[in-house]
């Protein structure tokens, strides 16, 4: 396992054309596709930048994040494909052949705590959401304590605006929070943040059953994807009411449905539930589904990203095995 340092500094030195972006707060995203051609993310506009980057370049890059985990990058096998988080980098790419094309490589870049949007830059900046909105969001899930599931596409915009609810909630809360990689970062004193490592064996799955243990009084799962789904239905129904996570879906429905899937595919060997149980247990413990939307406006030969909040839905219940939302937003 390489030094996390060992490889910023291969990183830079085999990025040397994107630095400057690297360094641009207001960038949140590098996408590097096949040929060198990249695209960036600042400020919601994604930019076409330029042919900087050559194969090599890429590949060197994309072994060395592939160093950090353990791994030895080659060609037409499954350690082809590298995803980590280092420092304030989320990165993930691919080797050619895997990428006919040639090597690609996407840079996601956390934002520091100081410089995350808080709710009201969220209202007021962002536009994603009204006061109403918010103000409807943090009565459900901070003062009446329904657990929440927050909804969207890949970024939509789901970790940003859990960051800001989270740095709502009271001093005297006890939050645990359970992520692969670290994006949540949240003021509270009484805070304990955990990591997965599925390659070292440790799973959300076992983060979820010893945060339990720890006496949280919100736990918060960065996203529900796996195995880890049926104890964290199990810590909404056990005593941690106001917890959260998100989960990747096109609609407030759709995040039922999903959640619902994975509820099954995660439990016990052995274990069966029918569909209307599942559903049943499902609406008693997720109380608030918030879907965010992200879609994509041209203008000027640029693309401008918009992230809003479309659903803020009230899980009523189950009837002829249908969810029964009210969309309060």
């Amino acid at each position: 396992m390489l030094n996390p340092q060992i490889v910023i500094d291969i990183l830079n030195s085999q990025l040397v054309p994107l630095a400057a972006w690297l360094k641009d707060k207001t960038v949140t995203e590098i996408m590097v596709n096949p040929g060198g051609h990249v695209f960036v993310e600042a400020a919601g506009t994604i930019t076409y930048v330029g042919q900087l980057l050559t194969e090599h370049m890429i590949s060197t890059a994309i072994k060395a994040v592939a160093k950090h985990v353990r791994k030895d990058a080659r060609a037409n096998t499954n350690s082809a494909i590298v995803n980590a988080s280092i420092d304030d980098l989320r990165i993930s790419g691919a080797l050619s052949p895997v990428s006919p094309g040639g090597s690609f490589i996407t840079i996601r870049k956390h934002q520091d705590a100081g410089d995350r949007p808080t709710m009201e830059d969220l209202i007021n900046k962002k536009q994603a959401l009204t006061a109403k909105q918010a103000q409807t969001i943090e009565q459900l899930v901070l003062h009446d304590r329904n657990n929440l599931i927050i909804a969207g596409g890949t970024g939509s915009g789901k970790t940003t605006l859990l960051n800001a609810l989270l740095n709502k909630i009271p001093g005297h809360e006890r939050i645990i929070t359970i992520e692969d990689s670290r994006e949540i970062q949240i003021s509270v004193p009484n805070f304990i943040p955990l990591l997965t490592n599925p390659d070292e064996g440790i799973s959300a799955r076992d983060m979820v059953k010893m945060a339990m243990r720890s006496r949280p009084d919100r736990l918060i799962l960065g996203e529900t994807r796996g195995d880890e789904t049926y104890d964290l239905i199990r810590a909404f129904n056990s005593g941690h009411p106001g917890s959260i996570s998100t989960i990747h879906a096109d609609s407030a429905e759709e995040a039922l449905g999903a959640l619902e899937m994975l509820f099954q595919m995660s439990l016990p060997a052995n274990a069966s539930i029918s569909s209307e149980l599942a559903r049943g247990y499902i609406a008693k413990s997720v109380k608030v589904v918030v879907f965010v939307n992200r879609s994509i406006e041209f203008s000027d030969g640029q693309a401008r990203v918009i992230r809003k909040i479309q659903e803020i839905c009230l899980v009523k219940g189950v009837i002829n095995g249908n969810y029964v939302l009210e969309n309060v937003a």
